[in-house]
């Protein structure tokens, strides 16, 4: 009989595995069902006398709460007026409801599957309830999915900063283009001071970038809203013309189809923060149902209330001729404004969307990076394990080895045992069936992320030089980011965002042995949102492939 923390692993004669799940007292943990990786202690009292789990887990509720929502406040809120100017009012005020709901249940469905599986990781969620092949090709697509986004990232700094940097180094462009700075040089400056950023190896250590990046984004955000209302008083109030037509507020538009498939998926991909979730849950203090549930619940509210009212304000202040970005609207020009304090608002806000992007690009850079480590972490245990590996296989890992400088003699001789071990569960008797996949649960002392492969050097150091690289060179090739979204796809989105974190939760749960503790209520909730997701994605995708760019 092995002991792994709060699971007891008991092996019978006929060589099958039974799991208990009487928790060790020490571990605190009340819900039995649950395999969160250790520490784990559920009193504040038993925290302050271990102090491993500061170091551990040291994030707090703020902390964590403003790391989840940096994530969503992403490049993808500058698109958000487009989606009420297509959609009228109402109907966009449907869409960010429904998305938000939507986005909450697969941040909690996703914390659920952790806790019952024992991942740490996206992909280790997937593998629980997939097969560990699935966690190769998920941390791929994921991959992918992420480096388009770094890219579009550095694409909307070049264009946000780049004539705000030729205005104070008074190199402004004239009417044929010339004279200006270059933006891919302004480009360049910015990803330089962003690589101690981009180093890090938790979004814990980025938790100035999220409270200087949220507020921001506010600024911006009380401009368009200050601007928006202003407009509506002078054209109501004021008997202020409507500039020919242009100027025209939908509040209870009937949308067509297309118009609908154009602006759902752009709400839906401005929520997208499935990949940060449970690195935020491996850092937190205390990490209880209800405390992450909190987390959720207002990073998710607070995120909806404020991507709202930008999007409407932005709407309001532009009306029927805002662009895709709604910054392509905001004129850098003084005489644009006939309110001087308006003009130095606005200033203001954009310099604090781009300072937003620039300090929200390496919350999303990490999980893109982590993704790719995943996919080493499990080849490297495959060569642990064949007794036939490949030559240039023991190569690779003996250079690794050699290279690092960090290394202790416990790296040295690491092994996966001392890493992962899996067990597969078995489902409730009146529910066997051999055909349906088999969850697993992942036993850990560490989350993924404190892994050999994470940990060296060598691996860490070159996959993020790899990585800012490429990606500088996809952004500096493109001709804006329209491109790289096009690129991307709504699928992508909705594959990361619902459809694997449904699929899994319902495979999963649907593996609890335990019945009382069991959602069943949840699992035929995620049946139907599944069922959804995969419609949406399936019909957002066509529209967009049926649709020139």
């Amino acid at each position: 009989m092995k002991n792994y923390h709060s699971i007891t692993i008991q092996v019978d004669d006929d060589g099958s595995t039974n799991l208990d799940h009487h928790l060790q007292a020490k571990e605190g943990n009340p819900h039995p069902q649950d395999h969160l990786v250790p520490p784990f202690f559920s009193s504040q009292q038993d925290e302050e006398q271990n102090s491993a789990t500061k170091s551990d887990r040291p994030s707090s509720l703020l902390v964590g709460t403003f790391n989840l929502i940096a994530t969503i406040l992403g490049g993808g809120v500058l698109t958000l007026p487009i989606a009420f100017q297509k959609c009228g009012v109402a109907v966009t005020t449907i869409f960010m409801f429904v998305s938000a709901f939507m986005t909450y249940m697969s941040l909690m469905m996703l914390c659920y599957c952790s806790r019952r599986s024992g991942g740490s990781s996206y992909g280790e969620v997937v593998r629980s309830a997939f097969g560990e092949r699935m966690e190769e090709g998920v941390n791929l697509i994921l991959f992918v999915y992420i480096s388009f986004v770094v890219a579009a990232f550095m694409v909307l700094i070049r264009d946000i900063w780049t004539p705000l940097v030729g205005m104070f180094l008074g190199k402004t462009e004239d009417d044929e283009g010339h004279g200006g700075v270059s933006g891919d040089q302004v480009l360049v400056g910015f990803m330089i001071f962003l690589l101690p950023f981009l180093f890090q190896r938790s979004l814990h250590a980025l938790k100035w970038n999220c409270y200087i990046g949220f507020a921001s984004i506010i600024i911006l955000c009380s401009a368009l809203v200050r601007g928006g209302f202003q407009r509506q008083h002078n054209l109501h109030l004021a008997d202020e013309p409507d500039d020919d037509g242009v100027y025209n507020i939908e509040w209870f538009k009937v949308p067509t189809v297309q118009d609908s498939l154009f602006a759902f998926p752009i709400i839906m991909l401005a929520f997208l923060c499935q990949f940060n979730v449970l690195s935020i849950q491996n850092t937190l203090q205390r990490p209880t149902r209800k405390r992450m549930s909190e987390i959720v619940g207002m990073s998710v509210g607070a995120s909806m209330i404020l991507m709202y009212l930008f999007g409407l304000g932005g709407y309001m202040m532009y009306g029927s001729s805002i662009q895709g970005n709604v910054l392509l609207n905001i004129s850098v020009d003084k005489s644009a404004y006939a309110d001087e304090s308006l003009y130095w608002l606005f200033l203001l806000g954009r310099v604090g969307c781009g300072t937003t992007l620039v300090l929200a690009l390496p919350l999303s850079f990490l999980p893109g990076r982590d993704a790719l480590l995943e996919i080493i972490d499990v080849w490297f245990h495959h060569s642990h394990h064949r007794s036939n590996s490949a030559e240039t296989e023991h190569i690779c890992w003996n250079a690794l080895h050699k290279f690092n400088k960090n290394e202790t003699p416990l790296d040295a001789a690491i092994t996966t045992e001392q890493e992962i071990e899996e067990i597969e569960t078995q489902p409730l008797n009146d529910e066997h069936d051999s055909s349906a996949p088999k969850p697993t649960i992942l036993i850990r002392d560490r989350p993924i992320q404190q892994d050999y492969v994470f940990r060296n050097s060598v691996l860490h150091y070159g996959s993020t030089l790899l990585i800012v690289t490429y990606c500088f060179i996809g952004a500096t090739r493109v001709a804006g980011v329209a491109t790289i979204w096009s690129l991307v796809g709504s699928s992508l989105a909705f594959f990361i965002a619902f459809i694997l974190p449904f699929a899994s939760f319902i495979v999963i749960e649907k593996g609890v042995t335990d019945g009382n503790d069991r959602l069943d209520g949840w699992i035929s909730i995620a049946r139907v949102m599944l069922a959804v997701s995969i419609v949406g994605a399936v019909i957002c995708t066509w529209n967009r492939l049926s649709t020139p760019v």
